[in-house]
């Protein structure tokens, strides 16, 4: 996956989806944020078993597919 996208956009994407991710997990992956890049559009998403959040933003996607990271690791 590589992507293109202006930094406004991805922290208010972040801010939106974060808000699903506690700090405190026994399941590590919760903690973790899914990225996904197709067409002009990067999809983010997370969920903490009881919510899931998820939402888009606009970006230039030059290969696309998809990840997972830290949520902490991106706001940081």
């Amino acid at each position: 996956m590589r992507i293109e996208i202006e930094q406004p956009k991805l922290l208010a994407l972040l801010s939106r989806v974060t808000a699903a991710v506690e700090k405190r997990n026994t399941i590590p992956v919760l903690s973790n944020v899914l990225l996904q890049a197709e067409g002009n559009t990067l999809t983010a998403i997370a969920t903490d078993l009881y919510i899931e959040v998820t939402t888009t933003a606009d970006a230039t996607v030059i290969e696309p597919g998809a990840t997972t990271v830290n949520a902490a690791t991106l706001q940081a």
